[in-house]
């Protein structure tokens, strides 16, 4: 008899060995393990490979597999399962057992983000359009505005090329299995190399990207304008189709744009006025310029409010890593800044004054008196309160006290103020969100006999700006972008200050312009991208009343309301026959609801009131188009523009009408429009020893206003037919370059008086058709040489120094800043013209420790 143990044993033993042939009868050709070393190569060959090792059966389409490569790999004792898993891995293809062959077949494959930002390696400052590039895709993205970028591809193996202009380009090898975050650093070249425009190269992405102009500090820094200043404006007008209007202007005129048809933000912040000494030097603080972005074709839905360009300036952060103190003197100015980190690698700050040096150094200018000065603080702090969220805050305030030699005063300044969160939601979708205040004030005396009965006149624009941006990245071929954005404007044209009295006041407005977009970019094929957007604007304006009674003579309030909503769609069309080849259509319907009112001919002027649309003043709406071609071999970008553009509702003021105490002003104002066109050609070698840029441009602008020029058409005062840039740079070595700098350009329009009549024992001036005259050609040669070295401060930190020195227009040609007419005499040819600076010689230093 069998015992209840051994009864057990025996039922255990055929419980196991059952398990067992049940395991040997399901093991497949997949589980056996094998030893190989599998080298680089087809995939094709790889495969035969195993099926000699594995003495088993591949199927497949070749055609699928015809262009695909595997890695080297060695596997001990492996599964052929496992191995096929990597071997497979990023290649977009599966296996599996049918009958006794293993048929390799097309998967989805899975699709996983990096995402991260690009920083400078020296000081941790976020790159804006740096490159992200894949070379076994052929897909890359540019970083956005704020240094951040996300892409998704593929698992599998990858090599990241990340570059910039005026960087070297890094290598980063990822093996792609999940989401991931990479933030990354490049190094700045240490012979640094002019590049005019951020160009196509064998690792830059798509054109598409490249429909603005980007300058990093880099490239604004080596150019030096009048006293060996660095500036972001002059800089922007030696670029081809940006003119400006004589010697020593700010004001910005883009492809037949007026020069307030400009958006000028400084950290996001509109700047109404961006010059100091009427235009002589810009508000943009060299040493505090991360970056500068120019659309001037199409323009992102993101952005909006004016017709003809946007000019966005980045603040520096500051270094996260270490402190730094930097600086610089010209024969215009004293400038000193220091940043550093707040808590290293989270945190950092940078601060920044500027003075002006004119009551030291003798200056030519002849429109204001030698101790005239201007001032400008910056200062930006951010802190990364986790990886997926950053505060940053920044604020700016300049002024210019400027005195005529009659002791009068006309003082103005911007005051800018930025709070900005940036938010990842997760690996696609990146949020900002700011709350922006801007003021600009201008404060003129008025001629009085006695000092004691001068008055001041004052003008005044206040915004409060809260708005949103999010970013969708849902893969490289396909960006979505959408936001809103809210401003609460309050307009004061003119006014006498601290005067009880309004009569003369010119009426005050509150306005609010809100606005919602959307945009898209799209890799249609392999040929044709498309960008594409629309922004719904609505601007409510409400305008108050002077001197309004009521039947019992009582004062009272009233205002008139009126509100405006428009669609304004953009499209950028790309067709690419090849990969250093690109032609491209642009169409831009843009609003502009606010106005410059200007009856001055000078270039450069300091009275500025802005007025809004309302019931009896219409926004400015203009139809851009616009046909492109750019072909950028090694090192070199030609490239040819044309367009067209048409503005409508623009305003000027009727002959002899006056700004200044005049409550009325707006029903001395004309409504029209305006016809723009011209062509553009230019040139460029972006690298090597020599670098530089030919640039040609035609382009008119003609007008029609009603009850102006005896309504017949009349070219504007901005209409520059022909311009000539050529921009040159030689590095003779690391330390030393030299730069050079030619401009010729026709005259601009202007009217002379055919004649005077007396009317109070005054000679007032008779004109007849407008803009009739032109003033003499303009140019201008200048030279400079930059020498770059370093040194120890008392043995410990390094000092990095850079003295400049040049000669501002070499020829010393005599160019006009304007006409000046003597009303004491009835004879027109008495009529004199004022020049500009002529030859000025400069010398300049700057330093960082």
């Amino acid at each position: 008899m069998i015992s209840l143990r051994r009864l057990y044993c025996l039922c255990m033993l055929l419980f196991f060995t059952g398990i067992s042939s049940v395991k040997a009868q399901t093991k497949t050709v997949l589980d056996q393990e094998l030893t190989v070393n599998i080298p680089a190569g087809a995939l094709i060959q790889v495969l035969n490979l195993l099926e000699s090792k594995a003495k088993c059966s591949f199927a497949y389409d070749p055609d699928q597999l015809k262009h695909k490569r595997s890695q080297a790999f060695h596997f001990s004792r492996n599964t052929l399962s496992g191995i096929l898993e990597y071997v497979l891995f990023g290649s977009g293809l599966g296996f599996k057992l049918v009958g006794n062959d293993i048929v390799i077949t097309p998967i989805k494959p899975k699709v996983w983000t990096i995402r991260g930002h690009v920083r400078d390696e020296s000081n941790g400052e976020e790159l804006i359009g740096a490159t992200v590039h894949i070379p076994e895709l052929g897909v890359g993205i540019n970083t956005n505005q704020y240094g951040f970028y996300a892409i998704s591809i593929p698992e599998g193996q990858y090599q990241l090329l990340i570059s910039n202009t005026g960087y070297q380009t890094k290598s980063e090898s990822t093996f792609l299995n999940t989401d991931i975050e990479l933030e990354i650093e490049i190094r700045p070249k240490t012979n640094r190399l002019e590049e005019v425009e951020i160009k196509q190269s064998a690792i830059a992405p798509n054109p598409i990207l490249l429909n603005e102009q980007n300058f990093g500090v880099r490239q604004l820094n080596n150019t030096s304008y009048y006293a060996g200043e660095t500036d972001v404006v002059k800089r922007l007008q030696m670029q081809n189709g940006i003119k400006s209007m004589s010697e020593g202007s700010s004001g910005l005129f883009v492809r037949g744009g007026n020069t307030d048809q400009n958006l000028i933000m400084l950290d996001e912040a509109i700047v109404y006025n961006p010059s100091h000494l009427y235009g002589l030097i810009s508000v943009f603080n060299p040493d505090v310029v991360n970056n500068v972005q120019v659309y001037r074709d199409y323009m992102p839905a993101n952005f909006g409010g004016r017709l003809s360009s946007v000019v966005v300036n980045r603040m520096a952060e500051g270094s996260s890593k270490e402190y730094h103190l930097s600086g610089g003197l010209s024969l215009m100015s004293a400038r000193l800044a220091a940043e550093g980190p707040i808590v290293k690698e989270k945190g950092s700050f940078i601060v920044a004054f500027r003075r002006s040096l004119l009551d030291v150094f003798p200056n030519k200018f002849k429109l204001f008196s030698p101790n005239s000065v201007y001032f400008d603080i910056n200062a930006k702090a951010n802190y990364k309160l986790n990886k997926n969220n950053s505060v940053f805050y920044s604020v700016y305030m300049g002024e210019d006290r400027l005195l005529s030699e009659n002791s009068y005063t006309n003082n103005w300044g911007n005051l800018t103020s930025t709070l900005r969160w940036n938010h990842i939601f997760n690996s696609k979708i990146f949020q900002n969100v700011s709350l922006i205040y801007s003021n600009y004030n201008n404060l003129l005396d008025l001629n009085a006999d006695t000092l004691s009965q001068k008055t001041q006149w004052i003008t005044r624009v206040r915004d409060l700006t809260l708005k949103a941006d999010y970013t969708y990245y849902h893969s490289p071929e396909n960006q979505i972008k959408f936001g809103v954005s809210t401003i609460y404007h309050q307009f004061n044209p003119g006014e006498i200050q601290k005067s009880p009295m309004d009569e003369l006041n010119i009426p005050r407005d509150k306005s609010v312009e809100a606005a919602a977009y959307y945009s898209q970019q799209i890799t249609l094929n392999r040929s044709f991208e498309l960008n594409y957007g629309l922004r719904l604007s609505l601007f409510k304006n409400t305008q108050e009343r002077n001197n309004v009674f009521d039947p019992q003579g009582n004062r009272i309030n009233a205002n008139e309301v009126k509100v405006f909503i428009n669609p304004e769609p953009r499209l950028n069309l790309s067709y690419l026959p090849n990969a250093s080849m690109r032609i491209f259509l642009t169409y831009n319907r843009n609003y502009q609801y606010l106005q410059l009112v200007q009856n001055s001919t000078l270039a450069f002027s300091s009275l500025e009131p802005w007025i809004p649309a309302s019931k009896h003043i219409k926004p400015q709406h203009s139809d851009y188009f616009s046909l492109g071609y750019r072909y950028s071999p090694a090192n070199y970008i030609f490239s040819v523009n044309a367009y067209y553009k048409r503005l409508n509702h623009q305003l000027e003021l009727t002959d002899h009408a006056q700004i200044i105490k005049n409550p009325g002003v707006r029903n001395q104002l004309r409504a029209g429009r305006s016809n723009a066109y011209g062509l553009e050609a230019e040139v460029s070698k972006t690298e090597g020893k020599f670098s530089g840029t030919l640039a040609y441009s035609y382009s008119r602008v003609f007008r029609r206003i009603d009850d102006i020029n005896f309504g017949s058409e009349f070219v504007a005062n901005y209409d520059i037919p022909h311009e000539l840039k050529i921009t040159a740079r030689y590095d003779w070595n690391k330390h030393l370059s030299f730069q050079g700098f030619f401009i010729y350009s026709t005259g601009r329009p202007l009217t002379l008086p055919v004649g005077y009549y007396q009317h109070d024992g005054l000679n007032v001036p008779i004109f007849e058709e407008r803009n009739t005259s032109r003033f003499p050609d303009f140019s201008r040669l200048d030279l400079s040489a930059q020498y770059q070295f370093q040194h120890r401060f008392f043995g410990k930190r390094k000092v990095f120094s850079t003295i400049s020195v040049g000669t501002y227009n070499l020829y010393n040609r005599k160019n006009a800043l304007y006409y000046h007419l003597n009303s004491s005499s009835f004879e027109t040819k008495k009529s004199s013209i004022e020049y500009g600076f002529g030859f000025y010689p400069w010398i300049a230093y700057s330093f960082k420790i």
